[in-house]
């Protein structure tokens, strides 16, 4: 069985969901389902970024991307914004 892991959401990442249409909103929810058993991939919609700062995982759910780390067996999401907006933060 696949460990599990805790999913552990950001005051800035409620608020990103919270604004997102419906439609949008639910499949991030569906995609965060992944997250919870393979969260540093090989899922190709799960990538390694590179560089400095908080959020050095990414989750794909076009046109959004969910930005996160991963410490020990917790899941820490700390933004989901639209792919225009969510590199430069």
């Amino acid at each position: 069985m696949p460990a599990r892991f805790t999913l552990i959401l950001s005051p800035a990442f409620r608020r990103d969901l919270e604004h997102l249409p419906p439609r949008a909103h639910h499949a991030v929810l569906e995609a965060l389902k992944l997250l919870k058993t393979t969260p540093k991939g090989p899922h190709p919609k799960i990538k390694k970024l590179k560089g400095k700062g908080i959020g050095q995982w990414r989750l794909e759910v076009w046109p959004y991307r969910v930005r996160y780390d991963v410490v020990g067996h917790a899941v820490h999401l700390y933004r989901v914004r639209h792919r225009r907006e969510i590199y430069g933060k």
